[in-house]
């Protein structure tokens, strides 16, 4: 942190009203706490975006929240995942099984769905098909025992993911260190034409690895690595506690202005954001529950199995979790 971001985080601080700001039940205003953290950090922190991530240990070790209070930032006004409708938990269900003959055998089984399929109402199945189709091709040839680059993971595991929100009209996810349109536009704000001064240099907003958007609009992120080095590896840290939330405030400021900035509106958004380690996943959610502040909720980390053997176990919750997440962006279209 230089003293120029600083002084542009104490003149963001100022803006802020203070009947706006959140208070908890301990008198604790979580923007005033988080102003006075970041003014003693010597590096960036989400604090300095007025975002919280509760499970941040940073907040304890240098008493910045109580247990209590993080408990109850972590669950003022939770949103909870979309529960997956039943008919379709009894078809991933179908899948809970562990040799790959037997996984063909369903992959391949006649279905009544599949002889009239309609893309309106079969979508979700059809998408669960083909994943696990896909992934049985490589459990087959023992690819997922060895190591591979970032680019192969995308392409032959994670594309799923990608696939899960092809039935919402207009949405598109893009790969490949794409520049978010609402990180530019933030960057952008306060770009004029040239007077007395030359016009600056437009700002390219910040590159992400995946970008789910519909035209102009963007409602989440993700970043991929190509190894797996624990919870606490520092490329995750970095990732999950940085970048792709920032970027994921971005977007959700982005959403805001796009709704009018109604208070009611801005309550119900929320932007994602996946984080891919190897064969791990993590699912980021964005809000904003009061004040001025935006809160980090993570899922568990869930890894998709090098063996077959613990395909039903590893392997559905992981494809349970993409469907999840594409609900929560069909929430918001």
């Amino acid at each position: 942190m230089t003293e120029v971001d600083f002084n542009k985080f104490t003149e963001v601080f100022q803006q802020l009203k203070d009947n706006k700001k959140w208070i908890l039940k301990s008198g604790k205003v979580v923007e005033d706490e988080l102003y006075k953290f970041g003014m003693r950090c010597h590096y960036e922190h989400l604090c300095h975006s007025f975002v919280v991530d509760p499970d941040d240990r940073s907040f304890i070790e240098e008493k910045v929240f109580t247990e209590s209070e993080l408990q109850e930032i972590r669950t003022y006004k939770q949103k909870p995942l979309p529960d997956m409708p039943q008919d379709l938990l009894e078809h991933l269900g179908n899948y809970q099984l562990n040799t790959i003959s037997d996984l063909r055998t369903q992959v391949f089984k006649p279905e009544a769905w599949k002889l009239s399929y309609n893309r309106q109402n079969d979508f979700d199945r059809d998408w669960i098909r083909n994943t696990v189709d896909n992934l049985i091709r490589e459990y087959e040839v023992g690819s997922l025992k060895r190591d591979h680059l970032e680019g192969w993971l995308l392409s032959h595991i994670w594309l799923f993911i990608d696939r899960v929100f092809e039935n919402i009209e207009g949405v598109e996810v893009i790969r490949g260190e794409s520049c978010s349109l609402a990180s530019s536009a933030r960057k952008n704000r306060n770009r004029n034409v040239a007077s007395v001064s030359s016009m600056p240099r437009k700002a390219m907003g910040r590159r992400g690895d995946l970008i789910i958007h519909c035209m102009s609009r963007e409602y989440g992120c993700g970043e991929a690595g190509n190894l797996y080095s624990g919870n606490n590896g520092t490329k995750i840290l970095c990732e999950r506690g940085l970048k792709t939330p920032k970027m994921m405030k971005d977007q959700f400021d982005d959403l805001c202005i796009h709704m009018g900035s109604k208070e009611k509106e801005v309550r119900k958004l929320e932007t994602i954001g996946f984080i891919h380690a190897g064969l791990s996943v993590l699912l980021l959610r964005l809000d904003s529950p009061a004040g001025y502040i935006g809160r980090i909720t993570r899922s568990k980390m869930l890894t998709i199995p090098s063996t077959i053997s613990e395909f039903g176990k590893g392997v559905l919750p992981v494809i349970m979790l993409a469907w999840k997440a594409k609900s929560l962006v069909m929430l918001l279209k």
